[in-house]
């Protein structure tokens, strides 16, 4: 199993497949790794689609604070800074 280091790099590189930067980010999410996903999150140059599973991801891996930290201070496109509000609605 890869590191959460390498499954970082694995999802922000260009080279792997799409399918093989989804696993890194599941994997990310199955450790529980907050801070990495939430950078995933605020990496502007990252698809959308990565972006959203890394976001959906921190819901699911308990990341609450980071998640309330992501949605009251913005700075995400309006699509993401409004599932951030959402995901969080939902747990609370």
């Amino acid at each position: 199993m890869a590191s959460a280091k390498e499954n970082f790099r694995t999802a922000v590189n260009k080279t792997p497949s799409r399918h093989e930067r989804e696993d890194a980010i599941d994997d990310l999410i199955s450790a529980g790794e907050c801070e990495k996903l939430a950078l995933l999150v605020q990496l502007s140059g990252l698809r959308g689609s990565l972006r959203r599973r890394a976001l959906n991801g921190m819901a699911d891996a308990d990341c609450d604070d980071l998640l309330a930290t992501l949605a009251e201070t913005g700075g995400l496109e309006e699509s993401l800074q409004e599932d951030a509000e959402e995901l969080l609605e939902r747990e609370g």
